[in-house]
């Protein structure tokens, strides 16, 4: 650190450069005010709290009359995406315009930059009214490891003159101590962002996972099996069985909308609800309207969800189904025929008044229902390529036969290895098959 002697005060200024006369040893005086400094922002403290500390603290040791602190965005060249302005006692206002000057200046050169007249440097623009007029600055890089964060400004001194070699060595020092204060509590956020992250995801997947049926129902002459495997991110796919009293039973596939708890939350609310209200009313389009109309009534409008309900009648293997924006599930024949499911209706949650409609039709011997959510199709690999229905179809032929469970393996597996090493986002992967059995 430089060491300077005083010789002169600043109501010596009209006689020599007081950058020259302003020469004693500072070194002592540099060390109080960084250690001043440095335990008024003792944290833990989040950024933007810190921000302002700094900033207070900055301006009130170098006597400015206005300070800010800019900080470069995340992931964007040359942009500010943050600003703390602190004025000092009595300071009036400072045109922005003048901030933004200095702190494109300073990021640009990444060296200090120090003006004594404001009002004749043409890179400033002149103030459009009198009580923003401002005289001199001082703008020094915030850096941190050798990487520019952002820039600190400071306008005018309190006691008048300018501002001198001193106050700029002090700024230097200061913004290299804030350089590190905001790195380190930037991953302080990091850490513990990732850490309730964590917490909420764990917690979502207990209740998510909490409402998935754990024992498959017995359906005479049919075979059942089913599996949810959740993304990265836990979503909001949704698989029940609901056994009716005349023997049928209801078989619910939905996908709501978010991740994470709130997703979590939506979904046992839609489990809920939709259980209430078949046993009013087990006819399914009426159940649908009814969930409908609630979901519409209790949440916000980005809250929806796609919703296939086909419910079986083993004693005529007719199928009664209402797809509500869902992916069209699939009847695969025996003798090659594919029958789409296709949505008869808007997903739920997003109108009142939407209409319901059920289709039925029957399930032969030797068929199968094949029922999926997107997160199977729209599975993408690295080169962006989604796995897609026709694949989906091709392995349901090429797994006839076999047990239920042994085709959703092979489908599963399937989709693994598609998208392995894509940095895609991954959906769930939510898989019902339904095999009216040959025999029986």
């Amino acid at each position: 650190m430089a060491i300077f002697r005083r010789g002169h005060t600043d109501r010596d200024e009209g006689r020599t450069d007081p950058r020259l006369s302003e020469t004693v040893a500072f070194s002592s005086e540099h060390l109080k005010i960084l250690n001043r400094v440095l335990q008024a922002t003792r944290g833990p403290y989040e950024v933007p709290e810190l921000l302002e500390l700094l900033v207070r603290e900055i301006v009130d040791a170098l006597g400015a009359r206005w300070g800010t602190i800019k900080l470069r965005g995340e992931g964007e060249e040359d942009v500010a995406r943050t600003m703390i302005r602190r004025p000092g006692l009595h300071a009036g206002t400072v045109p922005r315009a003048i901030e933004n000057t200095a702190f494109l200046l300073v990021y640009g050169s990444r060296e200090p930059l120090v003006v004594d007249d404001l009002t004749t440097d043409a890179r400033f623009p002149k103030p459009e009214k009198a009580d923003e007029g401002a005289r001199c600055l001082v703008a020094v890089p915030i850096q941190h490891k050798g990487e520019m964060t952002g820039v600190l400004t400071l306008v005018d001194r309190r006691e008048g003159g300018i501002f001198l070699k001193y106050h700029q060595e002090l700024a230097m020092l200061l913004a290299t101590e804030a350089g590190s204060l905001l790195a380190n509590a930037r991953l302080l956020e990091e850490v513990l962002q990732r850490r309730a992250f964590e917490k909420e995801r764990e917690l979502a997947e207990t209740v998510w996972r909490r409402f998935l049926p754990s024992i498959l129902p017995e359906v005479t002459g049919f075979a059942l099996a089913a599996t949810c495997n959740p993304a990265r991110r836990i979503g909001g796919d949704y698989y029940d069985f609901i056994c009716q009293g005349d023997g049928r039973t209801v078989i619910a596939l939905g996908d709501v909308s978010g991740s994470g708890m709130p997703a979590a939350l939506l979904m046992s609310n839609l489990q809920a609800m939709l259980r209430m209200s078949l046993r009013m009313h087990p006819e399914p389009e009426r159940a649908v309207t009814l969930v409908n109309e609630h979901l519409c009534s209790t949440t916000d409008p980005q809250n929806f969800a796609t919703l296939f309900l086909g419910m079986i009648d083993p004693a005529t293997r007719v199928l009664t189904y209402v797809n509500a924006g869902h992916n069209p599930p699939y009847v695969l024949g025996r003798d090659g025929t594919v029958a789409e499911l296709r949505a008869s209706g808007i997903p739920i949650g997003f109108l009142p008044d939407a209409v319901y409609e059920a289709p039925m039709m029957s399930i032969p011997k030797g068929s199968r229902l094949l029922m999926f959510s997107d997160g199977i199709v729209e599975a993408t690999r690295a080169d962006g390529e989604m796995f897609g229905e026709e694949r989906l179809l091709a392995l349901a032929r090429e797994s006839e036969g076999r047990p239920p469970g042994e085709q959703i393996q092979a489908v599963m597996e399937a989709v693994e290895s598609w998208c392995a090493g894509s940095t895609a986002y991954q959906d769930d992967r939510t898989l019902v098959i339904l095999d009216c059995c040959a025999e029986g």
